[in-house]
């Protein structure tokens, strides 16, 4: 990566998530009043505004309500025959 510093990329999700169900706080620390979506993602935009993610603030990623740990997803990833190297973030 070039002299680019790296921050917290945040989405915007229109319509697709409107909280946690049952769970005002961690949809308070999720999505903010103007309705941005605080993913956890670091990473930054070039010049082609083009988006890459490097790193995460949380190891875990959450997926459907599991807990999953990258480096478990990049070993279940390394059995299949045609994968030779794989890096989750």
């Amino acid at each position: 990566m070039s002299n680019r510093s790296c921050k917290r990329l945040t989405n915007y999700l229109c319509l697709l998530l409107t909280g946690y169900l049952n769970d005002p706080e961690a949809s308070e620390r999720t999505i903010n009043k103007e309705g941005w979506l605080h993913t956890g993602d670091i990473g930054y935009v070039d010049d082609d505004d083009e988006i890459f993610n490097v790193d995460r603030l949380k190891e875990l990623i959450k997926y459907k309500g599991f807990q999953v740990a990258p480096a478990g997803l990049e070993a279940m990833l390394l059995t299949h025959p045609e994968i030779s190297d794989a890096a989750v973030v």
